[in-house]
């Protein structure tokens, strides 16, 4: 059974379909000593600049998914290797216009996997394959399109540093269609699928996982994710809770609260129950782990304030976006 839900597909588990496939034939991610051919550095020039995470800039900024290096060249030094679903999924949305976005040509595909709602994200495509829509079931390994260095941004990726960029991501609210216009009338139309309405994990690190163990339980691998702060929150019916009821308590407390663990680029891994708001219905932090922030917190979501640890101004209008109910 399917059901469309505020404007996406939610595609019901039917047996486990967590089932991965590199998204190109470079395979030296799985190799020993291979980081140098999988990932494409930036002009920095290191390969962390092509991994995910807080490694750019000096670990100041974050970058949400993987570069892939470009394998196969035709005689003008252009790319030509296929891109792959990794996954059997559907998909959720095509950018053919790349003035529109810093990802150039892009394609989302939605999956669900071991029960979990996720999606990943093909950006800076040459070219997008021929026939493939939005709601287009594909399976592992279908082909989506060429790899490439299509991009809106000023700094234009040169072809020698052609790539993938790769993403596993979540999507932060089916309402953000309607609170980012407010923000930004003048916006590209992507509705829920503008990037600040994701946050991800690291795909390498999901490859190699599953690599290593094909029997992986994807709903078991994010249960485990680094937690680097908590936030309580009244309790409502945001979107999060509806997309991920795998992270639901048993049991809310009338009148009470949700307490968000969550990673220190924002993704929230686990919701407890909490009776105690402190007296206010503002969202406030709750339990900060000093020492994984210190890895993860290139996105500043929380800071040190006059009075201990608190939200930033970004980490405000994330909060905002993830709680957002119209």
């Amino acid at each position: 059974m399917r059901a469309i839900v505020a404007g996406i597909l939610l595609v019901a588990a039917e047996g486990r379909a967590f089932d991965l496939c590199l998204p190109t034939a470079n395979n030296a991610l799985l190799k020993p000593g291979g980081d140098a051919e999988f990932f494409q550095p930036t002009l920095e020039g290191t390969v962390e600049s092509g991994m995910f995470g807080c490694v750019r800039n000096d670990g100041r900024k974050f970058h949400e998914g993987v570069d892939i290096k470009c394998l196969k060249r035709d005689r003008r030094g252009e790319p030509l290797d296929p891109v792959h679903a990794v996954s059997d999924g559907r998909v959720a949305f095509i950018n053919t216009k790349p003035g529109n976005s810093n990802y150039g040509r892009y394609v989302v595909l939605e999956h669900n996997w071991d029960g979990i709602q996720v999606f990943t994200l093909y950006a800076h495509l040459r070219a997008i394959a021929d026939g493939l829509v939005i709601g287009q079931d594909v399976k592992k390994a279908h082909v989506l399109g060429t790899l490439g260095h299509s991009t809106n941004t000023r700094d234009r990726i040169p072809a020698e540093r052609a790539h993938l960029h790769f993403e596993i991501n979540f999507m932060l609210n089916t309402n953000f269609r309607l609170w980012y216009p407010k923000r930004d009338p003048d916006a590209p139309p992507f509705g829920n699928f503008n990037g600040q309405n994701f946050i991800g994990i690291d795909p390498a690190a999901v490859l190699r996982a599953y690599a290593a163990n094909s029997k992986l339980n994807f709903a078991d691998y994010m249960a485990r994710q680094p937690v680097a702060f908590t936030v309580v929150v009244p309790a409502r019916p945001y979107s999060w809770l509806a997309l991920h009821p795998e992270q639901l308590p048993a049991r809310v407390v009338a009148d009470g609260a949700y307490e968000l663990s969550v990673t220190g680029y924002g993704l929230p891994v686990r919701i407890e129950s909490a009776a105690d708001t402190g007296g206010s219905r503002r969202p406030a932090l709750r339990m900060v782990k000093a020492a994984e922030l210190a890895r993860t917190n290139c996105r500043g979501l929380v800071r040190q304030g006059k009075r201990g640890w608190e939200l930033s101004q970004r980490g405000r209008e994330w909060l905002e976006i993830l709680t957002y109910v119209p």
